[in-house]
């Protein structure tokens, strides 16, 4: 048997169905403790789950995409490991929708953060009296400097 047809080989639908409920609980748990960081501003803690979380991301899309490709086995499993697939993946979709508002509320922060530090240093700027010179090295009035600073702005 040639190395491409044994990759070819289906792995039993059992080992597929184990192998994503073992990783959407380690992943769920994964994104309960970015969230958790997240809300606490600990970035330090979120920027250290980033890996893990790349890595597990791949390995869902890889068994979602393998076991969509074999719909016609899963409706034939028992009742109760479907009932426990449906139960798992809502749990992980909720999951994973706090972990994305918790995503989005650090994003708004950041960017009200950055907003705030520029606002304040364009205050100092044209707040601060300073001489200004013309090219001919004329002392220059200070409202026209802040005019200059303010149409560089603008540019």
């Amino acid at each position: 048997m040639s190395t491409a047809n044994t990759s070819a080989v289906k792995r039993p639908l059992a080992s597929d169905i184990t192998d994503i409920m073992s990783l959407i609980e380690d992943f769920g748990a994964l994104l309960l403790r970015e969230t958790a960081a997240l809300k606490k501003a600990d970035f330090r803690a979120v920027d250290t789950l980033q890996p893990a979380k790349r890595q597990m991301a791949l390995q869902y899309q890889n068994l979602v995409v393998a076991l969509s490709a074999r719909k016609g086995e899963i409706g034939g499993l028992d009742i109760t490991s479907r009932e426990r697939l449906v139960k798992a993946r809502t749990g992980f979709t909720i999951i994973l929708g706090d972990n994305l508002k918790a995503l989005e509320t650090a994003k708004r922060s950041a960017r009200r953060l950055v907003s705030r530090i520029l606002d304040a240093a364009r205050k100092t700027v044209v707040d601060e009296k300073q001489t200004n010179y013309t090219s001919g090295g004329k002392a220059q009035a200070y409202k026209t400097s802040t005019l200059s600073l303010s149409v560089d702005q603008k540019l």
